[in-house]
């Protein structure tokens, strides 16, 4: 009998182990290929250059804050182009302000406050939302395609949000930056 739960336990390790090593997820080009199709670029008018506005990744933390970002780049006629990560986070409670980010790590370079609003209030509160703006070198970028990068946003009140964006967002992105497939 004992043997038969050993081999029961041993059988159902083995599976779990199989299973946790299914979580390694490889970048598909499926993925890549959705980013790089949502990817907009439009003409822009005032500077004769275009900007390219990749697609939204909407998630929620542990703090409960709506976050929805994504990367933007800008690039003016003479071919230049500045990149940033545009940082919406909707919440309730009270307000949080967001006044500093880092990347890997290290302080940003540019950090910006676009907006803030409340919103409408009910029973959980009130809604807050803020957007963000950090310019991140196009350099830091090409080098996470591999990887995929996190921002860490710190508000005054001591909340800190961390954006994660994935390798197959990066490659999708900058294969549209770069016109190709």
């Amino acid at each position: 009998m004992h043997r038969i739960i050993y081999r029961v336990a041993l059988l159902l390790a083995i599976c779990a182990l199989a299973a946790c090593n299914m979580n390694d997820r490889k970048i598909s080009g499926w993925e890549v290929n959705d980013v790089y199709h949502s990817t907009i670029i439009t003409p822009n008018s005032a500077t004769g250059g275009k900007t390219y506005q990749g697609p939204p990744i909407n998630t929620m933390d542990e703090a409960n804050t709506y976050e929805m970002f994504s990367l933007k780049a800008e690039q003016d006629k003479q071919g230049s182009k500045t990149y940033e990560l545009i940082a919406q986070l909707t919440y309730f409670s009270q307000w949080r302000y967001y006044d500093s980010a880092t990347q890997e790590g290290a302080p940003a370079t540019s950090f910006k406050v676009v907006g803030r609003e409340a919103g409408a209030c009910g029973d959980r509160g009130c809604i807050f939302r803020e957007v963000v703006s950090i310019q991140l070198p196009g350099t830091f970028i090409k080098d996470k395609a591999k990887t995929g990068f996190i921002i860490t946003l710190s508000s005054k009140t001591g909340v800190k949000t961390d954006l994660f964006v994935p390798p197959q967002y990066i490659q999708g992105y900058m294969q549209a930056v770069n016109g190709f497939n």
